[in-house]
C-alpha cells in the first residue's frame, strides 16, 4: 500500500510535535531564561508635562476607560526616550514600583528598536505613540487613541506580572496589521516569542508550543477551524476562551511555517494582501486552503 503524501504544513506540524515530545518544551521556563534588560534609571525615563488629552473616539468602553485612565489623580506619566524618539507611558498610580516601571521602560526601548529590525519593516505609527499600563481593565490591544491628537496608542494589562504581550502589540503598532487577523496575530507572536521565548504573554502559557497546540485544535476542530488559519478577514472562529486562544497557537504556528518556507518579505507580501489566495499562489505556489490541508 503507498504512503500517504502529506501536504508540507502537515509535516510542519508533526515534525515540530515529534522534536518536542519528551523535551519538556511547555515546561514553565525558570526566572533565569528569561532575558533580563539592564539600563540606567536616567536613561529611560523621565516625567512627562501634563497636556489635554485629545477627545475620545471609537469604542465608547475603551474611550470611557482611557478618559478615567488619564485623570491627574489616577495615573503617572513618563516620557521614555527611543531610537525612534520619545514615548508616552501613561501608569496607574501605584501599580508598578520603580524597579517594574524601569524594567518596563528598558524592554519598551527594546521593542521599538527590534520590532522594525525582525520585521523588515518601516514603522507605521509616524511621531510619538502611548503606551497605557495599567491593572484592571480592557484587553492588551492597538487600535486605542494616545494624549495627543492624531497620536496612536495601545492598552497593556499584566507588566507587574511580567505577563504582559508589549513586543506583540508593539508588532501590531509598528509593522502594521493585515486584514487577515490570522496572519496578523501570527507574526505578533512570532516576534513575541523570538525577543522573549518560553514567556507568558497574556493568555499564552509559558513554555508553549504553538506547532503541539495547533496540531491538537486542528484535529479537534476540524474544517471550520482550519479555514480561519490565514484567511482573510475578522476570522476568530465562534467559541468559548479556548477556541480563541487556539486560533491564536494555530495562527502562530501557521506564520512560523510561511516564514520557514519564504522570507519575512514573502509573509508581507500575503499579509498586505490580506491573506488573499492569489497572494498565496503568487508567493508560494499553492492557495492558502492547499497550505493548510492535512
Amino acid at each position: 500500500m503507498p504512503r500517504k503524501k502529506f501536504p508540507a504544513y502537515a509535516v510542519f506540524l508533526a515534525a515540530a510535535f515529534a522534536a518536542t515530545v519528551g523535551s519538556g518544551a511547555d515546561a514553565p521556563p525558570s526566572a533565569a531564561d528569561a532575558p533580563e534588560v539592564r539600563s540606567e534609571p536616567a536613561a529611560l525615563r523621565r516625567p512627562a508635562p501634563m497636556e489635554e488629552a485629545a477627545p475620545e473616539r471609537g469604542d465608547a468602553e475603551n474611550a470611557a476607560f482611557r478618559r478615567a485612565l488619564l485623570e491627574p489623580a489616577r495615573s503617572d506619566r513618563w516620557l521614555v526616550p527611543t531610537v525612534r524618539g520619545e514615548v508616552l507611558v501613561v501608569v496607574e498610580k501605584g501599580y508598578l514600583d520603580d524597579a517594574a516601571l524601569d524594567r518596563f521602560c528598558a524592554e519598551l526601548q527594546e521593542g521599538v528598536a527590534a520590532v522594525p529590525r525582525i520585521t523588515g519593516r518601516t514603522p507605521r505609527a509616524p511621531g510619538r505613540f502611548t503606551v497605557y499600563v495599567y491593572d484592571r481593565g480592557p484587553i492588551s490591544q492597538t487600535g486605542v487613541r494616545g494624549v495627543a491628537a492624531r497620536e496612536r496608542g495601545l492598552f497593556l494589562r499584566f507588566v507587574r506580572e511580567r505577563r504582559d504581550p508589549l513586543f506583540h502589540e508593539l508588532t501590531h503598532l509598528l509593522a502594521g496589521s493585515s486584514q487577515s487577523q490570522s496572519l496578523s496575530e501570527g507574526i505578533a507572536e512570532v516576534v513575541q516569542a523570538q525577543l522573549r521565548p518560553g514567556r507568558a504573554n497574556a493568555f499564552m502559557r509559558a513554555g508553549a508550543d504553538p506547532e503541539r497546540n495547533a496540531a491538537v485544535a486542528l484535529a479537534k476542530y476540524g474544517e471550520a477551524f482550519r479555514a480561519t488559519i490565514g484567511a482573510p478577514g475578522a476570522s476568530v472562529p465562534p467559541g468559548n476562551d479556548q477556541t480563541r486562544y487556539d486560533f491564536y497557537y494555530a495562527s502562530w504556528s501557521f506564520a512560523k511555517f510561511l516564514l520557514a518556507r519564504g522570507t519575512m518579505a514573502d509573509f508581507w507580501m500575503v499579509a498586505d494582501a490580506g491573506g488573499a489566495d492569489a497572494a498565496y499562489q503568487r508567493v508560494f505556489g499553492l492557495t492558502r486552503a492547499e497550505l493548510v490541508q492535512t
